[in-house]
């Protein structure tokens, strides 16, 4: 399982709200809400209306019955959480207090305990049913995670306690390894996941489910199957807001696949020297996208190394480039401690509020690659075309990496 791209609870909360804004005045929805169990005095909804503006409503909870209404242009995700009078959430703590669900223009009811967030229901939306659906077949393994999920958080927590704590580099060493062993038992369930969901994206071509959900998939699936997802909706999906970004998200695939051109960048270094792609023209360079908080990216570092002396006398150089920014200092301290300041070193760039604009942002190296998790590796050949992408859903394994690594060079004085 690879490390996905983290942003705070509220920039993530912010992203997951745009759903498939089109023009027209939209149309109504009602949510009427009868409630039983733990008492709340209030509910806050979070969704996109129909002019496409991120929006909330908060309405009182009284004799445990609440009414939303609003307008929305077509079938997408809304989010619930209740609360009580005076009570203070967290940012940190928020996603764990909020619902999803997929609403539509029409009458809805919901139902159930607020303390069991789980088990609320909403009816009259064709989409929340379908979510249901996907949900029952992928639940169970879920189940089966929790475990593994208990054990990685906790070694994750002592891995970064002790970083804070600056503990030994044998202890830090220890500890990260032990995290990334679990993390990497992930990939089985992730695997049975990924099948579940593709299938049911093939099976509901033009659901709104399908919709909101390859947005944030593209990353967890081939360019190919991408690409048949895609091709698979109708024209008015196509055209929505979702399927703009979707169809955006696969050209930035593609621009950082092999065959392409590598797009050119200009970064200063971690020395703050002016560092250009162009000026690697006639080398072998790996784009190797990683962060200091990725265990799986650290964990990569020590073979990086050994390929990177094995084969620098013939033409091979490395970029890293780390999804550090804001975080100067943590970043330049694990490239000491992992020894890669032997490379290049940049940052890749990331500008939030521009993210949460959608606005294209020509600095992030992220976008320019179509990087959405890592660790991943870009080879770029002498030509500056790309010629093997690794360790992502769109590219190949460490293995291939290495095959390709020795066909180029070991025939090589």
């Amino acid at each position: 399982m690879k490390a996905k791209k983290i942003f705070s609870v509220v920039a993530a909360l912010m992203l997951l709200q745009q759903a498939y804004a089109q023009q027209g005045a939209g149309k109504s929805f009602t949510i009427n809400g009868t409630l039983h169990g733990a008492h709340v005095d209030s509910v806050l909804f979070f969704y996109e209306d129909a002019a496409g503006n991120y929006a909330h409503q908060k309405k009182p909870v009284v004799n445990n019955k609440f009414t939303i209404t609003g307008n929305i242009s077509q079938p997408g995700s809304g989010r619930v959480m209740f609360k009580k009078t005076g009570e203070v959430i967290s940012p940190y703590d928020q996603y764990k207090r909020i619902r999803e669900f997929y609403i539509e223009p029409a009458a809805l009811k919901l139902s159930g305990d607020p303390a069991d967030l789980k088990g609320l229901k909403l009816t009259g939306s064709k989409s929340e049913d379908e979510n249901q659906e996907l949900n029952s077949n992928i639940d169970p393994i879920r189940e089966e995670m929790k475990p593994l999920e208990e054990k990685y958080t906790k070694a994750n927590k002592e891995y970064m306690d002790a970083e804070k704590n600056k503990k030994p580099v044998s202890v830090l060493d220890s500890l990260k390894y032990i995290a990334a062993g679990l993390h990497d038992q992930f990939d089985p369930y992730d695997f049975r996941i990924k099948k579940i969901t593709y299938q049911f994206f093939l099976d509901h071509p033009n659901s709104y489910v399908t919709l909101d959900m390859m947005r944030g998939y593209t990353a967890n699936m081939s360019l190919d199957s991408a690409k048949r997802v895609y091709n698979a909706f109708n024209d008015k999906m196509k055209a929505s807001s979702g399927g703009q970004e979707i169809a955006k998200n696969i050209k930035q695939i593609e621009a950082g696949s092999p065959g392409a051109m590598a797009p050119l960048f200009t970064k200063t270094d971690i020395n703050g020297n002016p560092l250009s792609l162009s000026d690697f023209k006639g080398k072998y360079v790996m784009l190797d996208f990683w962060a200091s908080w990725c265990v799986p990216c650290r964990k990569s570092n020590p073979h990086m190394i050994e390929l990177y002396n094995k084969y620098k006398g013939k033409g091979f150089d490395v970029i890293g480039i780390a999804d550090d920014d804001g975080r100067p200092e943590v970043w330049k301290t694990a490239v000491t401690k992992d020894n890669v300041g032997i490379w290049h070193n940049v940052m890749r760039g990331i500008n939030m509020d521009m993210i949460m604009k959608h606005i294209p942002n020509p600095n992030d190296l992220d976008e320019q690659y179509g990087i959405a998790s890592i660790p991943t590796k870009i080879l770029i050949g002498p030509d500056g075309k790309i010629l093997g992408r690794y360790g992502d859903s769109f590219g190949g394994s460490e293995e291939d990496m290495d095959k390709m690594l020795a066909s180029i060079f070991d025939s090589k004085p």
